[in-house]
């Protein structure tokens, strides 16, 4: 009797230990299969249909999906390189109503993994208890997924936020951070931009890093909305082109991009361009660790913007200040620079030799005109005053470069774009300016800098953005018209700059006289102008050697 008497209170203790497990574990149903319509019309009969969803998250594998309350869709990444068959999903609802079942109402694995991502086929499934059902919606997408949450609308200053990025294959990363709008006439897009800083702790002050998709480990990210491109390639296409050019040191190298669909809350906000922002001192540190101390940095910018930093305006633009070691003095190591082209031609000469660091100036040219900058000479222009030896010198660095390749082109590719500091420095062959842009244009060419180079790389965009499936989607949500033939017109426009470039540097080398880059009336008129004249020359005499060579 005893003996039945212990084996009925282990039993019971045993039951208790299962419940309290069972109650105290977070409930997530998986997933069932599909089933037919006729089951569910059976179930839909025997209960009602629920007014809110049943389902508020999903997840595959563990790792959290998306979801856009508008039109009741969860999105789920499984890569680009799948194919026809399907990799391993497997569902999960945490948070469900405890009792909750879920299944396909849709047989995904009818149709073809590479053709459902590409297509954007959206799977409907149904959640059930014993008294109501609701469906919702699947789609699986090729790219990279960003969740933002905040308990407040995000603006241009910071608030807090939860970011979970996702990527097939890979564990999520899931993090605090700060985030605000960022941008200058972008703000007034309808599509934002937003910075994000990963941070740590109860106050939230520390930083935190994140190893994130495609970009490696970092603090700090760039959610970019290129809202000024339809493409979705250019300013990715630029610094992966920048990045074959040589640089003078290792301070302010060519980020890394990687394309994500972002969603803010439960709000779908279409594609975006992940990436990694300078972070000044980090980045002045590197050429050594008194630069912080010394160095300076500003950015050209157009007047008419709101700025919150501190800028300095003149007759020829507006600089920004980014960085300066005295704020009571911040602006004193941009002054040489203001006065060149107040200077008579040999005294320009004898300080240009002096301040400016001539291959810095040379590869800021060189990719200006080679990528078609249309906004990177008044504006998103990096000037940095480096102090060397008791005197500053002036080092040129790339940002925000999503116009560019033909957004603004002449009719055969042939606009310079206005660099009066730099054209001048050519012009009179300051320190052998010449013959330089012409050795770092055939290392550069050398390094892959062509136009099959570009051509490769606009394809390789477009099959992840077009056979992603979210191509489509970001039209859509934005009411675009969409790009056709987007990567032969900018491959175009490559071929086209590189021969004007082809041209130029060996005019340079040759010719004695001035190239009329730019006089005063043309710079009244903008920024890009024209040497059509001077370059049609170029081309008849090319033309006609080639022709004798050919007889």
């Amino acid at each position: 009797m005893k003996k039945l008497e212990l084996l009925a209170a282990m039993l019971a203790l045993c039951a208790l230990m299962a419940a309290a497990v069972v109650l105290g574990s977070p409930y997530a149903p998986a997933v069932g299969p599909y089933r037919e319509i006729e089951a569910l019309w059976e179930i839909e009969d025997e209960r009602e249909e629920s007014a809110q969803p049943l389902i508020t998250a999903l997840e595959n594998h563990g790792v959290p999906l998306a979801f856009d309350r508008e039109s009741n869709t969860f999105y789920c990444t499984l890569g680009l390189e799948n194919g026809a068959e399907w990799p391993d999903v497997r569902l999960t609802a945490p948070g469900a109503k405890r009792g909750t079942a879920i299944c396909f109402a849709d047989d995904y694995t009818y149709d073809w993994c590479d053709e459902a991502i590409r297509e954007g086929y959206a799977y409907q499934l149904m959640a059930y208890t014993d008294s109501e059902y609701a469906y919702f919606n699947l789609v699986f997408t090729g790219l990279p997924l960003v969740v933002l949450r905040t308990d407040e609308e995000i603006g241009t200053q910071d608030v807090s936020a939860q970011m979970i990025m996702s990527q097939w294959g890979e564990e999520a990363v899931r993090g605090s951070a700060l985030a605000h709008i960022r941008g200058d006439g972008s703000l007034y897009n309808e599509k934002k931009s937003y910075k994000i800083k990963f941070v740590r702790g109860a106050n939230r002050t520390g930083s935190a890093v994140y190893s994130v998709p495609g970009m490696g480990e970092t603090d700090e990210l760039i959610l970019l909305a290129m809202a000024y491109d339809e493409t979705l390639m250019r300013d990715r296409l630029s610094w992966e082109m920048a990045a074959l050019a040589p640089t003078p040191s290792g301070a302010f190298a060519a980020r890394k991009t990687q394309y994500a669909e972002v969603f803010v809350g439960d709000a779908y906000c279409g594609i975006y361009l992940m990436m990694e922002p300078y972070d000044i001192e980090e980045e002045l540190r590197k050429e050594g660790a008194e630069a912080v101390l010394t160095d300076s940095l500003y950015r050209t910018f157009v007047p008419t913007m709101n700025k919150e930093r501190p800028y300095l305006k003149t007759e020829d633009g507006a600089y920004e200040l980014f960085y300066a070691p005295n704020e009571a003095s911040a602006f004193d190591a941009l002054e040489t620079y203001l006065s060149l082209m107040d200077m008579e031609d040999e005294a320009f000469v004898r300080e240009a030799e002096s301040c400016i660091h001539l291959d810095s100036m040379l590869r800021y040219t060189l990719l200006v005109q080679a990528m078609a900058l249309t906004d990177n000479s008044s504006n998103n222009m990096f000037i940095w005053a480096r102090k060397e030896n008791g005197r500053v010198r002036y080092r040129f660095e790339l940002w925000d470069m999503d116009l560019s390749w033909d957004f603004d082109p002449g009719s055969e590719y042939d606009y310079w774009f206005a660099l009066p500091v730099q054209d001048r420095a050519l012009n009179l062959d300051v320190g052998g300016a010449r013959g330089r842009m012409a050795e770092l244009w055939a290392q550069m060419k050398a390094n892959g800098f062509t136009a099959e180079t570009v051509e490769a790389l606009t394809q390789r965009y477009q099959h992840e953005l077009v056979d992603s499936g979210a191509y489509m989607r970001n039209m859509t949500r934005w009411n675009l018209m969409g790009m056709d033939n987007a990567a032969f017109a900018i491959a175009s426009c490559a071929q086209g700059r590189f021969e004007m470039l082809d041209l130029v540097t060996q005019a340079l080398c040759e010719a004695e006289e001035r190239m009329v880059f730019l006089d005063s009336q043309q710079r009244e008129n903008g920024y890009a102008v024209a040497i059509g004249d001077w370059l049609a020359a170029l081309r008849a005499a090319q033309d006609a050697e080639n022709e004798d060579f050919s007889l």
